[in-house]
């Protein structure tokens, strides 16, 4: 992929509003939840590595990845699948060995895509609930290892996947580009274009929008600002525009330069009428509202505080799922609801059961019209190894 030469576009400077709201207060024990067909299953047990992730499709299947710890320092990355009762469906299987962070799972037409970081680079394979044959392992030569941290992965259209990574000799911008296709006719890199406005892009995100084009987001390490542009279906960029910029609390600057990279990832989903971005400022998370052209749309909404954010599309919102203190005890895995500007619901969920507390980034996933997030877990008191649970629950229920 080459960049064009075409000139810069400018960045429109708007001010930013404070953020709106105290976050949401009250979070309903799952358990006292009626009539919603809440299901509960392990994903997997005697886990020693923190990697793992859930995709949900439209049949309400989902798919489950995680690591499993081989001798000499390698992990086997696992794939299963399970039903809208949290039912394993899918026998495990091994799909490859690495070293490195960065595990994801995503649904990909009538299959799954699996995508991880090993010593040559980004790969990926296809997964289907059949062990045989075994997914074919392909790679994706023009994105290495060393950028892995600065490298967001969605779905496109037509079940590829579409990239967001560090671009040019300097890393100064972010190239965009589908990959993974279903089709094994079509190329296996296709270019989307290459951002203009960009001086230090870190930490960014992207999505498909439904009208064919692409929405990022990224961080610019030199101003700690956030920023968003658009890139049509014809891979033109329009204006960048300012979502958040640093605020004036010395605390919060702090926490948030002390976070660690994995939670300055930020949090993007396109919905019906643009899209919404999540992010944490130390530990408070906030959400803001973009419309169609990435332009912001009201102020920020303060959502809660804690760590270790999932994201997942809902129509005209969303859902967020993050680990904090759910008023009685702290370490629990929490589930809003976001509206279309970014506002949250009054009161949120309590997922986890409220005496261990979660040990890893958690995963949230949409199949149908059921919602399922997983996490992992002390298997008991004392002990390092964790099992991986997945909770079902009707979207319907998540008030």
């Amino acid at each position: 992929m080459s960049a064009s030469t075409e000139p810069a576009v400018a960045t429109a400077t708007v001010e930013v509003e404070p953020p709106r709201g105290s976050g949401v207060q009250e979070f309903v024990p799952f358990g006292t939840l009626t009539g919603c067909k809440l299901k509960s299953g392990d994903i997997a047990t005697y886990i020693l590595r923190e990697g793992m992730g859930v995709a949900g499709r439209a049949d309400g299947s989902f798919g489950a990845v995680w690591l499993v710890d081989l001798k000499g320092g390698d992990a086997q990355i696992a794939f299963a699948g399970f039903d809208n009762d949290a039912r394993q469906i899918a026998r495990a299987r091994a799909i490859s060995n690495t070293r490195e962070a960065g595990l994801r799972i995503f649904s990909s037409g009538e299959a799954w895509a699996v995508t991880w970081f090993d010593a040559e680079g980004l790969a990926y394979a296809r997964p289907r609930w059949e062990t045989n044959p075994p997914a074919e392992i392909l790679r994706v030569g023009a994105i290495g290892r060393e950028v892995s941290e600065n490298v967001a992965i969605a779905p496109a259209p037509g079940g590829a996947l579409v990239a967001a990574t560090p671009f040019g000799a300097e890393r100064n911008q972010l190239g965009v580009f589908q990959f993974a296709p279903v089709d094994p006719a079509q190329p296996q890199l296709k270019a989307v274009g290459v951002t203009r406005h960009t001086k230090k892009p870190r930490w960014p995100a992207v999505a498909a929008d439904p009208s064919g084009g692409y929405l990022v987001v990224w961080h610019e390490e030199d101003d700690g600002s956030i920023r968003a542009s658009r890139f049509d279906a014809a891979g033109r960029e329009g204006n960048a525009h300012v979502v958040a910029t640093p605020r004036g609390d010395d605390r919060s600057a702090a926490a948030t330069q002390e976070m660690p990279d994995r939670e300055r990832r930020l949090g993007l989903v396109a919905t019906s009428s643009g899209a919404l971005v999540a992010w944490n400022e130390g530990p408070t998370l906030l959400a803001r509202a973009l419309d169609a052209e990435a332009r912001p749309r009201g102020a920020p909404w303060v959502l809660g505080k804690g760590k270790w954010r999932a994201i997942a599309p809902s129509g005209d919102g969303a859902f967020v799922a993050w680990v904090g203190h759910d008023g009685k005890a702290d370490g629990q895995l929490l589930l809003v609801k976001l509206g279309a500007d970014g506002a949250p619901s009054a009161r949120g969920i309590r997922v986890s059961d409220g005496a261990i507390p979660v040990k890893d980034p958690p995963s949230l996933a949409l199949a149908g019209e059921r919602v399922g997030v997983a996490w992992t877990e002390a298997m008991s008191p004392g002990v390092s190894t964790k099992r991986a649970v997945l909770r079902v629950l009707e979207r319907a229920c998540i008030p």
